[in-house]
């Protein structure tokens, strides 16, 4: 990982968790314990103090990279900023990007 995750803003930690529910669906939200989409939103929205919406969007944003049932955001290109985060941290295994995502979320709610 190129960039420091002390230097990610607000917007590229919710784009992160966006990529992180996109890319692992319903595997990665047992991995990190929650139910279902809708608590992940409202849990991670919190944590960073972003709309729960906009959790959602950014896994939107995400869905044509990867085998979900999901077709997301399929009729426009990625937006730049998002495309970004993707180009960074895409290859994190479920393993290394939930402790990330975990990380992020525990110093946030401190």
């Amino acid at each position: 990982m190129s960039k420091n995750i002390k230097k990610l803003t607000a917007r590229e930690k919710a784009i992160l968790a966006g990529l992180y529910l996109s890319k692992f669906d319903v595997e990665g939200l047992k991995f990190l314990g929650f139910e279902n989409f809708t608590e992940a939103f409202n849990i991670i929205g919190l944590a960073l103090a972003i709309k729960p919406a906009s959790i959602k969007n950014y896994r939107d944003e995400f869905d044509p990279f990867f085998p979900n049932l999901r077709k997301g955001r399929h009729k426009r290109e990625i937006r730049q900023y998002c495309k970004n985060i993707y180009d960074v941290f895409h290859t994190l295994n479920l393993i290394d990007f939930s402790l990330l995502l975990k990380k992020i979320f525990m110093k946030t709610m401190i």
